[in-house]
């Protein structure tokens, strides 16, 4: 390898890496506590993505701008000094670019140019550090119209396609977080998705709409996070201090709190499990739901009250064996729930046609989401329709084909 060809190799690696590495540890600490990065960036990866897509187009600019004798005539550290300054601007200007689109106002695809322009800025001065200068007296070509919209394509298309599949999920990971009130966690995760211009709805709320209203409930809830417990508190007291703590991320002390009350309290004991869960502390949290499954389960049938608690142990313990790599005891905790509460059946096909598709079982897969949609249309026809077609287009039609 020339030395010309490692000077290439190092720039491009250095147009993702310093950027990256610049604006996501600049970025506010509690952005990055809550898994994020510098706005309008959203996540780590959108902005590695962004950097890595941009160097096609950054690399034909360069290679124009080399045909400059004046720029030709510079001296080529100029160009990291500049790279290193645009870095700089960037991590000064984030925060403010964040604030501007937080009300949620903009779209996807005004946000994704943003997003394309910004990261174009960063990795151009570190692509014209990396490419040689033109031949004496060579001229420009003409504006290279189909490279140049390819590049262009590259820049963005792939970018907004991730960001798109990314908004989907983390929509789905933000719904739950609401539903277990997982309140700081889960406004981490709306601010993502307005940076990336998410339309997907809450119910009858945008992200943006969500967002605003914990903007409002939140700094009362961390006023009271700040007030000590009483050490003569009585035990609901400690179970209401620790749901306060689940509700703003403080998961630790919400755990100190029920340890002592779920020997005795099948409430905390659930309570804890679900702590224990977030902590990915799965054995510890398995053991709390299968003691709350087994004490209730025989009332499951004629108490309301009781079946949430073997519907919420149960999902736990799906969820669990899913995140923990034990596709086996998911499946068994599924079919347990359609044993144990029928009125949710249509909900227990669904997450079996989810929990098949994702091991690779699509015949099983459609056969639980088609009985999902027949059991319960109002709830799970929507979302089942959406993982049906999605089985059906990426499945060999001989795989998912049924006798009549």
């Amino acid at each position: 390898m020339t030395p010309s060809d490692l000077r290439f190799v190092i720039g491009c690696v250095l147009a993702v890496v310093v950027p990256a590495a610049a604006l996501h540890f600049t970025a506010a600490d509690e952005r990055l506590a809550a898994g994020l990065t510098a706005a309008p960036f959203a996540w780590p990866r959108v902005l590695i993505a962004h950097l890595a897509s941009a160097i096609p187009l950054a690399l034909m600019a360069a290679y124009r701008l080399r045909t400059v004798p004046a720029v030709n005539d510079a001296a080529r550290a100029l160009w990291v000094v500049v790279a290193l300054g645009m870095t700089g601007l960037a991590a000064l200007v984030c925060p403010g670019i964040g604030d501007a689109v937080s009300s949620g106002e903009f779209g996807a695809v005004p946000l994704l140019l943003l997003r394309a322009a910004l990261a174009l800025g960063l990795v151009f001065p570190w692509c014209v550090w990396a490419t040689d200068p033109g031949a004496p007296g060579a001229k420009p070509h003409a504006a290279p119209g189909l490279p140049f919209a390819l590049c262009a394509g590259f820049a963005l298309l792939p970018c907004g396609l991730y960001a798109e599949a990314g908004v989907a999920g983390r929509t789905e990971q933000a719904s739950d977080l609401l539903r277990r009130e997982r309140l700081v966690r889960a406004d981490a995760v709306l601010t993502g998705l307005v940076e990336l211009g998410s339309d997907r709805p809450f119910g009858k709320q945008s992200p943006a709409e969500v967002r605003r209203g914990l903007a409002t409930v939140l700094p009362s809830l961390k006023q009271a996070g700040e007030r000590p417990l009483l050490s003569s508190a009585k035990p609901t007291d400690r179970q209401n201090r620790a749901l306060l703590m689940i509700q703003l991320d403080r998961l630790g002390e919400a755990a100190e709190l029920l340890e002592p009350l779920a020997a005795t309290d099948d409430t905390a004991a659930l309570l804890l499990a679900t702590v224990y869960r977030d902590q990915e502390k799965w054995a510890a949290s398995d053991e709390l739901y299968a003691r709350a499954l087994e004490a209730k389960a025989p009332r499951a049938a004629t108490d309301p009250a009781v079946r949430r608690a073997c519907l919420t142990a149960l999902e736990g313990l799906a969820f669990n064996a899913g995140a923990d790599r034990r596709p086996a005891d998911a499946e068994r905790a599924l079919k347990r729930g359609l044993d144990l509460l029928p009125d949710r059946a249509g909900d227990f096909h669904f997450r079996l046609g989810s929990h098949y598709h994702h091991g690779g079982r699509p015949g099983l897969a459609l056969e639980h989401l088609r009985e999902a949609v027949r059991l319960d249309p109002a709830a799970q026809g929507e979302p089942a329709a959406r993982l049906i077609r999605q089985i059906q287009s990426s499945t060999p039609a001989c795989v998912t084909w049924r006798a009549p």
